[in-house]
Parts: C-alpha cells; structure tokens; sequence
C-alpha cells in the first residue's frame, strides 16, 4: 500500500513540476525568416498571395498531392486558408492536424528600386498545457528550417522569370 501512495504522490509531483516548467514558455511563439529579392512588387503578390501559384516554390506542394477548393488548400493533415491581401502583405491561416493554428503573413518591404525584402511569420497562440507548450520548442529549428528553404525557392522562382 505504501508503494502506491509513494508512486501516486511521485506521479503528482512529477506532473506539477512539467506543469510549473511549462508555464515558463511563452504562450505566444512567433518564428520569422526573410530574402532579399530582385522584383516587382505584383510579381511578389503574384507567386504569394494565389494559393494556385504555391507549387511553384514550395516543395511539400510538389511531393504531395493538394487539393485547392476556394481559398483553401489542403495537403496532407494541414489546412492553408487564405484571409486576407493588401498591397504588400497577405495572410493565411494554417492548420496542422493536432496543433494549435499558426497564423501566417508573407510581407515584402521595398530596399530600393526593385529590391525587396519578403519576410514570412509564423506566429502560433497555444494555451497552457504542457505538451502544447513543449511542442513549440520544436518550432524554431523544424519550421525556421523549412521556411528559409521555401523562400530559396520562392527567390529561385521569383527572379528566374
């Protein structure tokens, strides 16, 4: 009996001590990469903005098969949901199966006569449990990883033309 009331209040501790670390992490995580780009602004939009445009640069686009329907393509177990345009941002909502959702903004600032910065966000709101809180350690290396090779992709696309 005392072995299970030793392993029960282990267990207890064990869980509030993940808990209190866990609260250490912020609740708001946001991961950024940026190019710079010899372009036109309406040729950024063009390849940014159209979901119909992304297979041209993003490679999961190419391996796997998409399903565009609306403002919305869907690839695998992700959601991408186009939610709004201005002349020099767009922004998408994407949904991956068991994660919270990121909320995404591809932006591109002028440095000078046809040069630009494209700068890509990702930004998630996760709540406070732990293993929420744990996952988006993992964002910075695997999601900055794959964001700095999409957008070697988006500027191969970009000034190719």
């Amino acid at each position: 009996m005392k072995l299970i009331k030793l392993a029960v209040i282990s267990a207890l501790f064990l869980s509030l001590l993940v808990t209190a670390i866990s609260l250490l992490f912020p609740s708001n995580v946001i991961v950024s990469r940026a190019i710079e780009v010899k372009a036109t602004p309406e040729k950024i939009a063009f390849y940014t903005a159209d979901l119909n445009q992304w297979n041209a640069w993003m490679s999961d686009w190419k391996q796997n098969q998409v399903r565009l329907q609306n403002d919305t393509a869907f690839i695998g177990t992700q959601i991408i949901h186009f939610e709004s345009k201005t002349d020099s941002s767009v922004n998408y909502q994407w949904v991956a199966t068991g994660q919270a959702p990121y909320f995404v903004k591809i932006e591109w600032f002028p440095l000078e006569k046809g040069n630009y910065v494209i700068h890509w966000t990702f930004e998630q709101h996760v709540r406070w449990y732990p293993w929420e809180k744990f996952q988006t350690l993992l964002n910075e290396k695997l999601l900055g990883t794959k964001m700095e090779m999409e957008l070697q992709n988006l500027q191969g696309v970009i000034t190719q033309q």
